[in-house]
């Protein structure tokens, strides 16, 4: 009994050992324009020209958006608002939504 027991707690274990360290995933969001008509993007520095503050933005995702057409959506509608850039912006999940979200700015 004891070693059914043992049986059944190692067999529990290794597949909770699986389940957690087997699902591993890397997204990339290229944060560089590739014009100048594009908004620029800055997530942990702020620009070095002055500017005035337009919206916040947010822009929410299914399970299976990936960051880099979170971003774009996200540039999209700061250039419909009229901004040169979104500065503060952050990647995150609301339950398992990804959301991408941030300031959209003018320059003065």
């Amino acid at each position: 009994m004891t070693s059914k027991i043992k049986k059944s707690g190692l067999v529990f274990g290794l597949l909770i050992s699986i389940t957690l360290t087997s699902c591993v995933s890397t997204y990339v969001a290229n944060l560089q324009r590739t014009s100048d008509k594009e908004v620029e993007v800055f997530t942990t520095i702020k620009p070095t020209k002055e500017y005035t503050e337009l919206k916040y933005i947010q822009v929410d995702g299914s399970i299976f958006n990936q960051p880099e057409k979170l971003l774009t959506k996200l540039t999209q509608r700061a250039k419909k608002e009229g901004a040169d850039a979104v500065i503060n912006v952050r990647y995150d999940y609301q339950w398992t939504w990804p959301i991408i979200s941030g300031t959209a700015i003018k320059y003065k």
